[in-house]
């Protein structure tokens, strides 16, 4: 049976090196391996190329396409933003402990 489909969201402070990007992302794949999840891509909310809103949107149009079990979160993101989205698209919320970041 194949594992249920997850997207991660993350953000690092302003300014923060590449390495900690990456570092963020190998949590989040780490994490949604843990949890059973396959991981179908990894966003960075803070991304210069789009807005937080366009990648969001993107992250429905996954869900829509993929039927989203999970979104798998890292860094301080805005959990009342990130419940509103799990909540609308109906999935749950798997946040990586910060300690790991």
């Amino acid at each position: 049976m194949p594992h249920p489909p997850a997207v991660g969201l993350f953000r690092v402070p302003p300014g923060s090196p590449d390495p900690r990007r990456r570092r963020a992302r190998i949590e989040i794949a780490l994490c949604a391996g843990a949890e059973g999840y396959a991981l179908l891509d990894t966003f960075d909310l803070d991304d210069s190329l789009r807005g937080e809103e366009e990648t969001l949107e993107t992250v429905r149009s996954l869900g829509r396409r993929h039927g989203l079990h999970a979104l798998i979160v890292a860094g301080p993101v805005s959990r009342e933003r990130i419940d509103e989205l799990a909540d609308e698209m109906q999935v749950i919320t798997v946040r990586v402990p910060s300690t790991r970041l």
